[in-house]
């Protein structure tokens, strides 16, 4: 019964809309002076030719617009989503653009597709919008934008009743960044591995590995390995006006509550903030940081990422941006990494 009502309500407020409608009452008065006129009367002799119309009128628009209500909310999602979503004619002009995609090229001053992809070669765009309009076929490239300062998925779709083509973008920068990182995570292993030699010597594995983490955006990291009496130990590093600088050894004991045991005992990956908490004394009180790293550090920490693999942990402190998903598959590579590079140079000094 509740349902009912509430469908009732919503087409009533159709309906109001259109009986308040002045194209509704303009139209009216037009049929109602054609039928009067050829009824051969004053053109204002009857009211029903005006009334009838404009009753006729609201009714069916209103229940048209009800029934397609699902769908006609399905066609505003184009401009109720962040990235852009408009139609370009064959010369590439933006000829129609709404909600947040009016917004972000009235920002930006777009009004070509060349503006976004200024980077491009004229040639590339040209033969992207021909292929979209020769094969009316869906057609996919990914490029940046200079303008925008972000990597887009471009999606295209030619009208084959138009020389017009649909365009939806999709924002791919994180996972163009994930794939950067990735990258330069595999290289730095590979180096690594290449220069096990140089590190037995100087035993500075870890400290390679901080100083690549900490060139991703971190302002410190603690390494350590896992003792056979149960305890972690290890280094802490932290960058300080591009200088980076490397604490004593320091011993978490196995009972200790400190957050870098907490993806050994979730089994998992672990992260958190700050930013999670509306009291910072609950995000303290949840992450029991060890005294002397805080020593070490000096900076109040904000945000961390903690993992572990076999008897190595490491936990980073305040990336300096928000810690997404990303970046926690890349702490995983990177931990990955650092146990096979640990393993390696465990292997050779045994071998020795």
């Amino acid at each position: 019964m509740e349902h009912a009502i509430k469908t009732m309500l919503i087409y009533f407020k159709f309906l109001f809309k259109e009986l308040i409608s002045p194209l509704n009452y303009f139209m009216a008065f037009l049929i109602g002076v054609v039928i009067n006129f050829f009824q051969g009367i004053g053109i204002f002799s009857s009211l029903v030719p005006f009334i009838v119309p404009i009753i006729v009128q609201s009714i069916s628009k209103a229940s048209v617009k009800f029934g397609n209500r699902n769908l006609n909310l399905l066609v505003r999602l184009p401009m109720e989503k962040k990235d852009p979503a408009f139609v370009i004619n064959t010369s590439g002009e933006v000829v129609a653009f709404e909600g947040k995609t009016k917004d972000l090229f009235s920002k930006y001053k777009i009004i070509n597709f060349q503006d976004l992809f200024e980077n491009q070669q004229v040639s590339d765009i040209k033969r992207v919008l021909n292929d979209s309009c020769s094969t009316k076929q869906h057609v996919s490239q990914e490029w940046y934008s200079p303008r925008i300062k972000k990597w887009y998925s471009i999606n295209m779709k030619a009208d084959e009743f138009s020389d017009n083509v649909l365009v939806w973008l999709d924002d791919i920068s994180l996972r163009k960044k994930l794939d950067e990182r990735l990258t330069k995570v595999r290289n730095f292993s590979t180096q690594m591995m290449l220069s096990i030699d140089e590190q037995l010597k100087a035993s500075d594995s870890y400290d390679r590995l901080a100083q690549f983490v900490l060139d991703q955006g971190y302002k410190g990291v603690f390494i350590t390995t896992k003792e056979k009496e149960g305890n972690l130990k290890g280094f802490v590093y932290k960058s300080e006006s591009g200088q980076t600088s490397k604490s004593n050894e320091i011993v978490i004991p196995k009972d200790s509550e400190a957050p870098i045991w907490k993806s050994r005992r979730s089994l998992g990956i672990v992260t958190d903030a700050l930013r999670n908490y509306d009291n910072s004394e609950v995000f303290y009180q949840n992450n029991r940081f060890d005294p002397h790293v805080l020593d070490f550090l000096n900076f109040k920490v904000e945000n961390f990422v903690n993992y572990h693999e076999e008897d190595i942990s490491v936990i980073t402190f305040n990336k300096h941006t928000e810690v997404t998903q990303h970046d926690l598959t890349l702490m995983e590579g990177i931990v990955n990494s650092a146990f096979t590079i640990n393993y390696l140079v465990n292997i050779i000094k045994n071998c020795n």
